[in-house]
């Protein structure tokens, strides 16, 4: 009776063991699936970085990526004066207004505008990195997607995941050395890419996939999107992704 007993406990956390073993090597595996976006904003190494914004508009840049924004933030959106003139600090305070209010508002049109109508101008001028031009294409494309099917949903965030692949960006490419310099310069803002692009990861791979989940698990970048509240608070970040 007693070897019998050892025999089944030796084939219970034999059994176990295979179970987490698969686990985590599945887990690997869908990891390996996203590595490159990783890659793309300089890695692991640059995401634990401790640097901070220096400049009051990344500052408000980054908060304005957050999914579950308290009352003073609106009204500091509400209080900005937009400018027009191609700089460096005049993109990125348009860029925050239009990200804000893709993310949290239902009138998204004007805001679509403003991230399309940059992409018309030679913003490198002002950027040589336009990783924040960037992370505002990827949020008006998760923006878009809410409004689609899953399976259309799917479709779409597929093609634009193979774009950024190969192309290192949907409209301008983040795969060059002043991006590399840029990002090890402003971890925060590749924190706010991969937080964004995360969801592009959710609607084409599907909620199970644990690729999305991989993302926001990177060094900092899940505290970009939120200080306290649920993750799926916004039409933004819809379960129907």
């Amino acid at each position: 009776m007693e070897r019998t007993r050892k025999s089944y406990l030796g084939v219970s956390f034999g059994l176990l063991f295979a179970i987490f073993s698969g686990y985590f090597v599945w887990l690997f595996f869908e990891a390996q699936k996203v590595r490159w976006i990783v890659d793309l904003v300089g890695g692991e190494e640059n995401l634990k970085s401790s640097i901070q914004p220096s400049f009051d508009e990344d500052a408000l840049y980054i908060q304005a990526l957050q999914l579950s924004p308290d009352e003073q933030m609106y009204e500091r959106i509400r209080a900005l004066k937009l400018c027009k003139e191609i700089s460096d600090a005049c993109l990125t305070v348009s860029l925050s207004v239009a990200n804000f209010m893709l993310i949290n508002t239902a009138d998204v049109r004007a805001a679509r505008n403003v991230v399309e109508g940059y992409g018309r101008y030679n913003i490198l001028r002002a950027q040589p990195c336009p990783a924040k031009y960037e992370i505002s294409v990827v949020i008006k494309d998760v923006e878009f997607i809410s409004t689609l099917t899953k399976a259309e949903a799917k479709r779409f965030a597929e093609g634009r995941l193979r774009k950024i692949e190969a192309d290192g960006g949907l409209v301008f490419s983040l795969s060059t050395p002043e991006c590399r310099r840029y990002f090890a310069a402003s971890p925060y803002i590749a924190r706010g890419y991969l937080a964004h692009v995360a969801f592009l990861v959710r609607a084409a791979q599907g909620k199970a996939s644990s690729a999305w989940l991989y993302l926001l698990s990177r060094p900092g970048v899940y505290s970009i999107l939120k200080k306290e509240g649920v993750l799926n608070g916004t039409r933004y970040a819809a379960d129907n992704q």
